[in-house]
């Protein structure tokens, strides 16, 4: 059984690869009051489907703020995401690797992933 699945999990990771995806992996950074800078967690990240510019992501509840930052922490590109949205098209003018961040409003974390464009 643990084979099966071994082989499932290589097949669908081969498939996004070989459609021209990227899984990016999501991570919580904890902003919380405590003042001891920021912690890393859950152990299992979510993940983001990157599609050239095209983002594919599970639902929110709540509205968040998508922000890009480049190697100097600037904020290159920002959008508010509406509740319920799956899906977010990217401006193809950007090119590079940035940060990306998901920000819940009213929230001391937000999530944290890495792409290529």
């Amino acid at each position: 059984m643990k084979k099966l699945l071994l082989f499932a999990i290589l097949l669908i990771g081969g498939t996004a690869l070989a459609l021209g995806q990227n899984q990016i992996p999501m991570h919580i950074i904890d902003q919380g009051p405590m003042g001891n800078g920021p912690t890393y967690a859950p152990p299992r990240p979510w993940y983001i489907t990157q599609n050239e510019n095209v983002l594919t992501m599970p639902a929110f509840e709540d509205d968040f703020t998508l922000q890009l930052r480049d190697e100097d922490d600037t904020v290159v590109y920002s959008t508010i995401i509406s509740a319920g949205t799956t899906q977010v098209i990217l401006p193809t003018t950007l090119s590079g690797e940035y940060e990306l961040r998901l920000i819940p409003f009213l929230a001391t974390y937000y999530y944290r992933g890495f792409l290529i464009l």
